[in-house]
């Protein structure tokens, strides 16, 4: 048990069996640890974890495994400024296990594996037993996320709606105001004593009355009401031109108690929009016929105004645009940062010069990519600072998108064409490889076939002589069969097309193990291999790697052969240090290693060329091909493979592969 009744509560009587019973029990430990609605985990004095509730582990995000998690459950602790990280072993419990006493509450947060925090108060507190030695400690974690971030939330919509250069008010659904900010004041002329308390229809025209109860029943309903332009009257009497947008407002059971309402002065604008109608009327019709969409920017009150065929290029409705926010969320994430850059350089010069430039946007309509040309110019007000930005938009999609083909089709011609002169370079270099081979290796035989020949010609009655003459034609026919053979092999690895997949090295090694059976056995080999990996590659190519890496291993052997394969995992770092691998993906090493005749060190950078051979055929048999094909076989699947000698001799053939 981890701590006694005592270190639960001071014993008040001992003579209570039945108490001092049910509290030594380690199940009521456990079982009260996990009823508590708070987080709660206890460690031994070691800081390894004993025991945890489930509200710690909701809090941790993860179930840490009891007696090998040490200090505490969480994923990532960091200090209150939720940057500078702190160790398990210097968070608040370990220092309370190291001090032997309470940690005051303190604030740290907690990061979960998904990446989510909590701001949490840690509770440490030291257990002691009986003769008050230090057994453990039991952390109590209160989370304060929830109330944080609701706190801040109404502070800072306080803060909005205090600032907000709106009208906002709130009401009952009965249409009697509850609340009333400054702009409120500001716009309508009353106070907020004046107004809260009493119906709204104070601020609704004589012919308007009918408009509130229409409101309401929208609102009773759980419908918005938005941008809806009427007329209000002020405390002097005067008419003004409002926008209203009214949502209802609902409490925690989901009910409708109220209503908020935004009221936006449009007075101004509204007599502007008389002075300008027709002039905009002449001015669309002027354009209409050009394609060209007109927009302007009101740089001190940040609206913009649009023509009809510009939101039509956008493809958005008339209240859709109303600030170069609006409009900067429409850009593609990409290709527009040097358009900004010349839009920034433009106004810090003050609005001298004009803006010509190419963006990629995205409708939020039907999320279509369009490419467009912006050009805009600045007007000076009467302070001689820019006043207003007036421009044109031009959708130049069809345009664009041609010019952007023509890129991608010269892309791809480029990159074909370096593919083909790659194949073509390798051809090259397999067609001297080859040409050396017909000139060399291929007529070696050949020229023992002639020469026979030209024996038994020389002895034509002598039947000994024929024989003999003719076993030794045998052997090299069989000799330039086995070269073609192997050549035909070699030449086929070099244009390889066999689609690569998942396959695990384990099975392959089964496979070939299987194939050598009859060898192991005869040679009385031990074969030693640990767990290989699954990678991607072509399975047959692979299996005759093993094939030829294993075959080597029997074949050159003095005595009984011992090999043994193993695997280790390499991370692209390493592998880009030890063996210049492309540093993009993960490698495995693969080690082949046995007892054998070993091979000279001088040789040993020379024995992956094709026919090269250290040996005489009457030593040991073959075409001196094999390691040639194992290169190439790496090589087709981008690894790399070399020799090395052992101490004590041996050899050892190292192969790095990419793993996925």
């Amino acid at each position: 048990m981890l701590f006694s009744p005592q270190s639960i509560m001071p014993a008040q009587n001992n003579n209570n069996k039945a108490l001092n019973s049910l509290t030594a029990s380690p199940l009521l430990e456990k079982q009260l640890i996990e009823s508590l609605p708070t987080a709660v985990y206890i460690t031994d004095k070691n800081g390894f974890i004993l025991h945890f509730n489930e509200a710690a582990a909701k809090l941790w995000g993860r179930n840490p495994v009891a007696g090998e998690d040490r200090w505490t459950g969480a994923f990532k602790m960091f200090q209150a400024d939720g940057q500078t990280p702190i160790a398990a072993d210097a968070g608040p419990l370990a220092r309370t296990l190291l001090a032997g006493l309470a940690v005051a509450g303190e604030e740290i947060i907690f990061e979960r594996p998904d990446g989510t925090r909590s701001i949490v108060i840690s509770h440490p507190k030291p257990l002691f037993n009986n003769n008050g030695e230090l057994i453990g400690a039991i952390n109590m974690l209160t989370d304060l996320t929830a109330q944080r971030l609701q706190t801040e939330g109404l502070t800072h919509l306080a803060a909005i709606v205090e600032s907000s250069d709106d009208a906002i008010i709130s009401k009952t659904l009965n249409g009697i105001i509850t609340s009333w900010n400054k702009s409120a004041e500001r716009i309508f002329g009353y106070k907020a004593h004046e107004m809260i308390g009493k119906h709204i229809s104070i601020l609704i025209p004589a012919d308007r009355q009918d408009e509130e109860p229409a409101i309401l029943r929208q609102l009773a309903a759980g419908n918005r009401v938005d941008h809806f332009e009427t007329e209000r009257v002020t405390k002097n009497g005067r008419i003004i031109d409002i926008s209203l947008t009214i949502s209802p407002i609902y409490d925690a059971s989901g009910d409708i108690i109220g209503a908020s309402k935004i009221a936006r002065d449009i007075t101004g604008q509204k007599r502007g929009e008389m002075l300008l109608r027709l002039g905009e009327e002449r001015f669309r019709m002027a354009v209409s016929a050009t394609k060209l969409g007109v927009w302007e920017v009101d740089l001190r009150s940040g609206k913009v105004s649009c023509s009809d065929e510009c939101r039509i290029i956008l493809g958005v409705d008339v209240s859709a645009i109303t600030s170069l926010e609006t409009l900067e969320a429409m850009l593609h994430p990409v290709s527009n940062t040097r358009s900004l850059l010349q839009l920034k350089a433009l106004v810090e010069d003050n609005g001298k010069g004009e803006y010509d430039a190419i963006h990629r946007i995205i409708r939020p309509t039907d999320q279509a990519h369009r490419w467009v040309r912006v050009r805009g110019s600045y007007f000076l007000g009467r302070d001689g600072k820019p006043e207003r930005l007036l421009g044109t938009l031009l959708d130049i999609t069809p345009e664009k998108e041609a010019e952007l083909l023509l890129e991608r089709t010269v892309q791809e011609r480029t990159v074909e064409l370096l593919k083909t002169n790659e194949r073509l370079g390798k051809s090259n270099r397999d067609l001297e490889e080859f040409a050396y081979i017909a000139s060399h290796d291929l007529q070696e035989p050949l020229r023992k076939i002639q020469t026979f020949i030209d024996m038994i010609r020389e002895n034509p009655g002598d039947s000994e002589a024929f024989d003999k003459y003719f076993a030794k034609i045998s052997d090299s026919a069989r000799r330039m069969s086995t070269l073609i053979r192997d050549v035909l092999n070699y030449s086929r690895l070099s244009n390889a097309d066999g689609i690569p997949g998942e396959t695990d090295l384990n099975h392959v090694l089964a496979d070939v193990l299987s194939d050598f059976e009859p060898a192991i056995q005869e040679k009385e080999a031990r074969v030693i291999a640990g767990d290989l990996p699954v990678i991607v590659g072509e399975t047959s190519q692979l299996r005759q790697l093993f094939a030829n890496l294993l075959g080597n291993a029997l074949k050159f052997s003095a005595g009984n052969p011992v090999i043994n394969i193993h695997s280790q995992p390499l991370t692209p770092a390493m592998a880009a240090r030890l063996y210049s691998m492309p540093e993009n993906r993960a490698y495995v090493q693969i080690t082949v290693e046995d007892n054998g005749i070993g091979i000279d060190e001088q040789y040993i950078d020379k024995i992956f060329a094709i026919f090269k051979r250290l040996h005489t055929r009457q030593q040991y048999p073959g075409t001196g091909i094999g390691l040639a094909i194992c290169k190439k076989i790496v090589e087709n699947h981008h690894g790399h493979i070399f020799a090395r000698s052992r101490p004590g001799g041996g050899t050892a053939m190292v192969v790095v592969l990419p793993v996925m």
